[in-house]
Formats: C-alpha cells, sequence, structure tokens
C-alpha cells in the first residue's frame, strides 16, 4: 500500500488529486496503543515511553521510513492522563511531520476502565521539487521541469491535525475505536493543497492466561475512510511476562492481502522492552516488499506519579 502511495504522491504533484494512505503503518500496533487512541493513555498506570523505527520495502529506492516517538502519563488528580505523539514519515520525495498534544478522561466502572480522549495539534508535509524528475524534464546541463507548476525548490506546508477516541479496558477485554480527521480539512502547499482525509479504526484485543508462565494476546484491527477498508489479526505470547513471541496476518481478501508479520521482544530489565517484527509480502508488490523492518523500544516509570499533593500538616503542640 504504501509503495502505491509513493507514485500516488508523485503523480498528485502534476495533477494535484490524488488519494493515498496517510497515517503510518506500525505491525506492532498491539503494542502501542496509546499510538492509534489517545483514549488509552494512562491506562498502563505510569510514565509510558515508547519509540520506534519501521523502514518498508527497504530494496525499493526512496522506500517509506517512519519515526515515532510518543508519551503517555496518569494525572490522577485530572482523573485522566496527558500525552503526545510525534511522527516522521518519508517516502520518496515527501516528508510529513504530524505532533499532537492529547488528554482523555478515564471512569472506574464495575466492568473495567472505560476512557474518553482527544488529541490535536499541526501536521507538516514537505515536496522537495528538485528530486522530481518529469518526462519532458532537461537535466542534462541544466535542471527544468519544463512543467508551469513545478520548480526545484522545496515546497512545505502547516495545517492543523485532530483524533478523538474511547477505550475499554476490562480484566480480559480491550477495545477502542478511533475517529481521525473529522471533517476532512487541507491546508495550502505550493499551488496545491494537500487534504487531512477521514479515517476511522477499531481495535479488540482479548487475554488469555494458559498458566501463570504463559498468556496469550489474540488482536484485530479494522481501518477505513469509508471508501477502502483494512484489516490486521494478530496473536502474542509472553512467557513470564519477558519474553514475547507473535504473528500478524494484514488483509482480508486477493485485494487487500499485504503481509505476514512475526513478531520478537524481549525486557530490558525491569523498565524497558525491545521488539522487532518483520514482514513477509503476499501481494502482487511482494518482490520489493520483502525487507520490510520494524524495531520497537518502550519504558515504562513502574512508579505512581500523580496521585495528588501531600496532606496537609497540621501542628498541634501540647503539654505532657
Amino acid at each position: 500500500m504504501i509503495m502505491k502511495n509513493v507514485l500516488l504522491s508523485l503523480f498528485s504533484l502534476v495533477c494535484f488529486a490524488a488519494i493515498a494512505q496517510q497515517k503510518p503503518q506500525f505491525s506492532q500496533y498491539m503494542l502501542n496503543k496509546f499510538n492509534d487512541n489517545p483514549a488509552y493513555g494512562g491506562l498502563e498506570r505510569s510514565l509510558s515511553i515508547y519509540t520506534s523505527y519501521r523502514d518498508q520495502y527497504s530494496a525499493f529506492t526512496g522506500n517509506p521510513r517512519t519515526f515515532y516517538l510518543g508519551a503517555d502519563i496518569p494525572i490522577y488528580i485530572w482523573n485522566g492522563a496527558i500525552g503526545f505523539t510525534l511522527y516522521n514519515q518519508k517516502a520518496g520525495v515527501f516528508s510529513n511531520t504530524n505532533f499532537k498534544l492529547s488528554y482523555n478522561y478515564v471512569m472506574n466502572t464495575s466492568m473495567g476502565f472505560l476512557s474518553f480522549g482527544g488529541r490535536a495539534g499541526i501536521d507538516m508535509l514537505s515536496i522537495d521539487g528538485s528530486s522530481i524528475i518529469t518526462p519532458e524534464g532537461t537535466y542534462n546541463g541544466g535542471f527544468d521541469h519544463n512543467d508551469p507548476i513545478l520548480g526545484n525548490t522545496r515546497y512545505n506546508g502547516i495545517g492543523p491535525s485532530w483524533e478523538t477516541g474511547v477505550y475499554f479496558y476490562g480484566k480480559y477485554l480491550e477495545t477502542g475505536l478511533v475517529i481521525s480527521e473529522l471533517p476532512t480539512h487541507g491546508y495550502s502547499i505550493g499551488n496545491g493543497t494537500y487534504s487531512r482525509a477521514f479515517s476511522g479504526s477499531f481495535f479488540a484485543q482479548y487475554k488469555y492466561a494458559w498458566d501463570d508462565a504463559l498468556k496469550f494476546f489474540p488482536s484485530f484491527m479494522i481501518k477505513s475512510d469509508l471508501g477502502v477498508v483494512q484489516t490486521d489479526v494478530g496473536i502474542i505470547a509472553k512467557y513470564y511476562d519477558n519474553l514475547l513471541v507473535g504473528v500478524n496476518y494484514r488483509g482480508y481478501n486477493k485485494q487487500s492481502n499485504d503481509a505476514f508479520s512475526v513478531i520478537v521482544g524481549t525486557n530490558l530489565g525491569k523498565k524497558y522492552f525491545v521488539s522487532y517484527s518483520y514482514d513477509f509480502g503476499l501481494s502482487q508488490l511482494k518482490s520489493v516488499h520483502e525487507g520490510s523492518h520494524e524495531i520497537m523500544l518502550s519504558y515504562n516509570l513502574q512508579k505512581l506519579i500523580g496521585i495528588g499533593l501531600p496532606p496537609k500538616i497540621i501542628y498541634n503542640p501540647r503539654d505532657l
């Protein structure tokens, strides 16, 4: 899907009318739930930090690469949590940086925690005009696209970005729903307009303990922009909450088949966890799809913070 995104993006520079995937694709979506859903903030009970890097289609020139950094922390006196996400995507001549702040409100119910949250910030897009090659351009002894719209400069644009979500966290079941960029909106870049299109996603995960040592977490995610639908189905197993192995399948029919991923991970001490996934291509692009790598490092402070102010000291002197 992302290679198609690169080609459509190049086409959009000339015609300024194209549709393509906008949000980053991650195979380890079930390990970093805050990345997709702002309502998940604080549900890991302490300061959590996630950073990941995805290198997709590594054999393809100008292949998509994504860097992500996010953090969230519970604020108990506010009955919720705050956080931020930052990602940068590079694909071909495009570079997209997105930064958002979030807050979510958490309710304690008889069945589990129910959280409502939102995230808002800025989206920055950059297009390197000097890296574009047009069919009628002159590039030997000079640099001329021979196009009235395209130049050899860098085009930049900036605009708003937002999303809302709801998340349920129970003893055995977790599920969440996210609505992004509703209503669809856009901002100017060069002589064209870049539109942030509406999209939505639904996530569910079940927790099953085989015994005290071995636990299984099957998960499911569906994403859609009301025009295209894509699904992920995966399962991970944890051994003593230390070692992790898992698989994930992206797609549901011949048209949507994309990748089969293998995931491994382990603790690095009590506060750090590192995981790695490799995607095996299943689509017609698999000749360049092989070589998609994703690595993630997470940190959890393992300490309750923000519970509230200490009680007021009352001096009560008395004679003994």
